[in-house]
């Protein structure tokens, strides 16, 4: 009940000053990624993730992979 009346005093607020507010959907669940061989010792590896890139097309999977070491 409180989380409704705090959710309508937001919208109300925001509704007030012309602001328009978009909530993103959560991204999809973490694929299972198969790490290939390490290219050289100094390599590490970056998992992949969803990155959001517009309301469009949504979340898009940028996947795994190995990167020189700093």
């Amino acid at each position: 009940m409180l989380k409704r009346i705090l959710l309508g005093a937001a919208l109300l607020s925001f509704g007030a000053t012309g602001c328009t507010m978009y909530v993103r959907p959560a991204p999809p669940p973490q694929r299972v990624e198969v790490k290939v061989a390490r290219p050289h010792k100094h390599a590490m590896w970056i998992p992949g993730h969803w990155k959001w890139k517009n309301r469009k097309h949504g979340y898009v999977w940028k996947p795994g992979h190995w990167e020189r070491r700093r």
